[in-house]
């Protein structure tokens, strides 16, 4: 209901109306589980798009960099940390949309969630170790 009333637009960011689904108390941890449905309502489709397309650009960055790893342990840590992202978020996405059963998966960068939050970051600073290592390695700097 929430990410269909925020209709294109949405009704704004931090709104309140009293017929916004998240001023009504009808979604329960919206800033963790259900963070989706907030961004959809107030943000609305266009907004909603946007996550995605952001969270699906971190994955695939992630794929690029791990295929120019330049060893097999660069590989596996890129590429592991892109399915991360990738699989969380849109697990979320799909707990929020109502396609799959509450699973208390966080959005990655969005969610309030301490735990979630460091550990992505340190993953994606893996990632970007690994980055910084092939870059090395192709332009033949030491």
């Amino acid at each position: 209901m929430a990410i269909g009333s925020g209709q294109l637009y949405g009704k704004g960011y931090n709104t309140n109306e009293i017929s916004s689904v998240l001023n009504g108390g009808f979604i329960s941890e919206s800033q963790t589980d259900f963070i989706f449905t907030v961004i959809g309502e107030e943000f609305g489709f266009v907004g909603a798009c946007l996550v995605v397309a952001l969270i699906l650009f971190i994955s695939v960055r992630c794929f690029m960099i791990s295929l120019r790893a330049r060893n097999k342990a660069g590989e596996v840590i890129a590429a592991g940390v892109g399915a991360w992202i990738g699989f969380q978020g849109f697990l979320n996405m799909g707990v929020a949309t109502g396609v799959m059963p509450n699973t208390g998966i966080p959005l990655p960068f969005v969610s309030y969630g301490l735990t979630s939050l460091v550990s992505i970051y340190i993953g994606v600073g893996f990632v970007l170790n690994v980055r910084l290592q092939g870059n090395r390695y192709i332009t033949g700097r030491v």
